[in-house]
């Protein structure tokens, strides 16, 4: 599970045409899955689009819960740092 975070991470492509509303709500979806692997898809696209610009208020709180479920859900598969997670970004 945690290779294919990584690869996702590393690899995954992001679909940056969508306008926000629509984004946010293909996000969403993708959240409410509980997935690891979507949540991971959701926190690569925002991280991605937030250097090239800065979120909306909506993303950034969207990116944020994305952001500390992957952690706790990494934590306990591998019993891994924030910091050993952040360098896989």
């Amino acid at each position: 599970a945690l290779k294919h975070i990584i690869h996702i991470f590393q690899h995954g492509e992001s679909d940056r045409l969508l306008p926000w509303k629509q984004r946010f709500k293909v996000n969403t979806n993708k959240i409410k899955t509980g997935k690891i692997q979507e949540g991971a898809e959701v926190v690569r696209d925002l991280m991605r689009m937030n250097k090239e610009k800065a979120l909306n208020a909506s993303e950034k709180k969207m990116l944020d819960n994305a952001y500390e479920f992957l952690i706790s859900e990494l934590e306990v598969i591998k019993g891994i740092t924030e910091n050993q997670i952040k360098s896989f970004s």
